[in-house]
């Protein structure tokens, strides 16, 4: 990214911007299933995966966490309790 004038970084994909300026780019763990990406940093970012917290599941590598759908406030039954790999089933 040092050769872009303006410092408008355009990282490939399976990459972010590793700083606020992004001067350069920093490749994305691999999250698994009932994974999500967390970013920490203000000016300067790390990546790693964290568990969908309780209540979310996350049913595909590198997807984020979803809220499980709540059967009961649609008039349902829940037949299968969610959990971090799989939505609620009504």
């Amino acid at each position: 990214c040092q050769d872009v004038e303006d410092h408008d970084c355009k990282c490939p994909q399976g990459y972010r911007c590793a700083a606020e300026s992004c001067l350069y780019c920093r490749k994305l763990p691999e999250c698994a299933e009932g994974e999500e990406l967390l970013i920490t940093g203000k000016t300067h970012f790390t990546f790693t995966c964290k568990p969908c917290g309780a209540g979310t599941y996350s049913n595909v590598r590198n997807g984020w966490c979803q809220n499980w759908t709540d059967c009961e406030s649609s008039g349902f039954l829940t037949v299968t309790q969610g959990n971090s790999t799989h939505n609620s089933q009504c």
